[in-house]
């Protein structure tokens, strides 16, 4: 909470600071980005249905190879809560109370293109791994079942420069893990599908190197 509300804090102040005069477009070749966003996320199908949205965290890093393209690596915390079907926590784990979440690393291209000199756009897409995890309550302890999932990501955003190094963040990414077909595969036997698929939608602030 407290990481939240430092990220908020900063946004906003990143944001009256943006109302200020024009920056100039910069490239960002050879260049390192490093970024902080806190979201939401929003499912779908069945997914949906056993899980429902969640909480988003996520690190990112961009390295910059020509002007406009550039590699892009994130560390992610997806936060879905408790199952809702008792029966099937039951069934599958013997506890009544199961939580769901999902850590990923993804690294995908990213493509940047500056408009009008403060504000630039991007387009990203990639593999990913995600690791499953099923979090189980034992009194004061807690059990944990992990499943490691290869996935693809896609993604856009905007860029809003406030200073030489200085950006707010708007970023939407779609996510599909392919979750397995086994009985004994977390995902696929509350949801009964191969594939699930998720919508992440952040903000947050990045910093560039000079």
């Amino acid at each position: 909470m407290k990481t939240a509300q430092g990220i908020a804090a900063a946004s906003l102040v990143a944001f009256v600071i943006s109302l200020s005069g024009p920056l100039p477009a910069q490239s960002i070749k050879g260049r390192e980005m490093l970024g902080v966003r806190i979201g939401g996320l929003a499912t779908s199908g069945a997914f949906n249905t056993e899980f429902g949205g969640g909480s988003e965290i996520e690190l990112h890093f961009i390295h910059g190879i020509t002007n406009r393209l550039g590699v892009d690596v994130s560390l992610s915390s997806h936060n879905f809560g408790a199952a809702k079907d008792r029966e099937k926590n039951l069934a599958f784990f013997d506890r009544a109370d199961v939580n769901l979440q999902v850590f990923s690393i993804t690294a995908g291209m990213i493509f940047l293109r500056t408009v009008r000199g403060r504000y630039t756009p991007t387009f990203e897409a990639g593999p990913g791994l995600y690791s499953v995890n099923t979090i189980l309550t034992q009194g004061f302890y807690e059990a944990q079942k992990t499943d490691n999932r290869l996935g693809v990501y896609g993604g856009i955003g905007v860029l809003v420069r406030v200073a030489d190094t200085v950006s707010l963040n708007a970023n939407a990414k779609y996510h599909a893990v392919f979750v397995g077909t086994k009985l004994d595969d977390t995902v696929h036997f509350y949801t009964g599908e191969s594939t699930a698929h998720f919508f992440q939608i952040s903000v947050g602030v990045m910093i560039a190197s000079s």
